[in-house]
């Protein structure tokens, strides 16, 4: 078992190795990020029982749990095991993954230190690693659904999209994070605290029904036509900030009896374009801190 664990990460750590800036090419690198994102995937429970299946019975007992709560609770959602589940394994996504950018820096230590290559494919890789892992959660989804005889319509095309903006969401506020870890150590333990308050500032498993356009809200807000408040100010938080808009947008196409249909070409742009801008900042910033990430060790 050592040997083979040994194998998995020499196969991506030589992968890194042989990547020097005279050897720069795009297929080089995404078989570098593939590399290390599949050895990290299959590394990160390797030896115990239940291997992989580690990654998703804590987002199915955390789920379990709330489920039990809640589904006496609200009774206006149709579905609502289903809008629980998804809005949960969505946020699993975007919470493990802006946390392994955080601590990838220490976790590839040893590698950072001895081989001289892009520290972005470590981010990248990160973000694959947790792709496979939101893909084994969609099965399960899909799985729920099937048992429950939900129809599974057209709006599954739409999935893709859904993946690439949660993926981006996490990995640029991740690498912004990420990118001052090593300075101030303790970025680790205030996220964690960030998490745990944002947790309840997401639409996870309560109602979240806009009576209009996100556009038209923008509008009313800058003008004063909203109320501003203490409280206020929260409602429009849950509203406007980009975790909410994914649940939204995800629960639109993939669940069954969605009223208001999938998202139009025009929302899926503008969201995917501020997914994207936060993306590129932190690429930008990450890349700008890595030339003192051996300085701060």
């Amino acid at each position: 078992m050592a040997r083979g664990s040994q194998r998995i990460r020499s196969t991506a750590e030589r992968s890194i190795s042989n990547f020097m800036p005279s050897h720069f090419s795009l297929a080089h690198s995404l078989r570098v990020v593939l590399a290390m994102g599949w050895a990290d995937f299959r590394m990160k429970y390797r030896g115990s029982v239940l291997g992989v299946l580690w990654s998703l019975i804590y987002p199915l007992v955390k789920y379990a749990v709330i489920l039990h709560i809640f589904r006496r609770m609200v009774t206006d959602i149709p579905h609502y095991s289903l809008y629980l589940f998804l809005g949960l394994l969505l946020w699993e996504h975007f919470a493990m993954t802006s946390t392994a950018c955080i601590n990838m820096l220490q976790e590839k230590a040893a590698i950072i230190q001895k081989v001289r290559f892009p520290r972005l494919l470590l981010i990248l890789s990160v973000g694959w690693t947790h792709v496979l892992i939101l893909c084994g959660y969609l099965v399960i989804l899909f799985l729920i659904m099937g048992c429950l005889g939900a129809e599974i319509g057209l709006g599954v095309l739409y999935l893709p999209v859904i993946i690439t903006e949660a993926t981006l969401l996490s990995l640029g506020i991740g690498m912004l994070l990420s990118a001052f870890s090593l300075k101030f150590r303790d970025i680790p333990y205030l996220w964690s605290i960030v998490l745990q308050v944002l947790f309840w500032l997401t639409p996870i498993f309560y109602a979240f029904r806009p009576v209009r356009p996100l556009a038209q809200d923008f509008v009313h807000l800058f003008s004063g036509s909203l109320s501003l408040s203490v409280w206020s100010l929260f409602d429009h938080f849950i509203r406007f900030q980009p975790l909410s808009i994914l649940l939204f947008d995800a629960r639109r196409a993939l669940l069954p009896a969605a009223s208001v249909g999938v998202p139009s070409v025009t929302h899926t742009l503008a969201f995917l374009l501020l997914c994207a801008v936060i993306f590129l900042l932190g690429v930008a910033v990450f890349r700008w801190r890595s030339r003192y990430f051996l300085q701060e060790y």
